[in-house]
């Protein structure tokens, strides 16, 4: 295994407060694979089995979702090292719900998922990891879910800008939201002639009140 690799894998959520050199002697006597993906390539497929632990030890990766229109819907976007469809690896329906498409280079670490059962048997740490990280993307959805059912397009706005601190780009957001652009660039509008929002070099941000 690259120590490299590794060392990347160090900050992952799932190995915090685990011995890497015994990760390490684990990966190196175990079934595993390390693959290069280039911006725009998929990592995954909706439809894909989902048959191993696959994780993202670096780079960026957008989830997505799409109809048969085409009208596409961004689940979220991450940096790694992170676990790709956490919740996934042990379901009963082991295949992807999303697409995972590389937004940057990437290198991704493919583990077999018997071997990545043997790693949480032989280590309590990983163990709570794993679940603290599913637990953590089931509150993820849930808001997530609110968010898209519940709140309206100002609303949600609103709430992203409180989170995220500025909107850089208004297409990348409307495919986020799953909303038309001119949708987003109306509401946007209407909060801008309402004093709640303001145009920066940074990008669009909530005035503080």
């Amino acid at each position: 295994m690259n120590i490299e690799i590794i060392e990347k894998l160090k900050c992952s959520p799932l190995f915090h407060g685990c011995n890497m050199d015994d990760v390490a002697a684990f990966l190196k006597k175990s079934p595993h694979q390390i693959r290069h993906k280039q911006a725009d390539d998929y990592i995954a497929r909706r439809g894909d089995d989902c048959t191993n632990l696959t994780m993202v030890v670096e780079g960026q990766v957008c989830t997505s979702t799409s109809n048969q229109d085409g009208k596409e819907i961004i689940i979220d976007t991450y940096t790694g090292p992170f676990i790709l469809v956490a919740g996934l690896i042990f379901s009963e329906t082991t295949k992807y719900p999303v697409n995972a498409v590389a937004q940057t280079e990437c290198t991704i670490l493919h583990v077999d998922r018997a071997t990545f059962i043997g790693w949480l048997h032989s280590d309590k740490q990983m163990m709570y990891n794993f679940i603290n990280i599913i637990s953590n993307r089931c509150q993820h959805l849930g808001c997530l879910l609110y968010n898209v059912g519940l709140l309206s397009l100002k609303e949600r706005v609103t709430e992203y800008l409180k989170v995220h601190k500025k909107i850089k780009n208004v297409e990348a957001l409307s495919r986020f939201m799953g909303v038309a652009r001119t949708s987003l660039s109306r509401v946007l509008s209407e909060m801008k002639a309402e004093g709640m929002i303001e145009r920066t070099t940074e990008g669009i941000v909530l005035i503080e009140r």
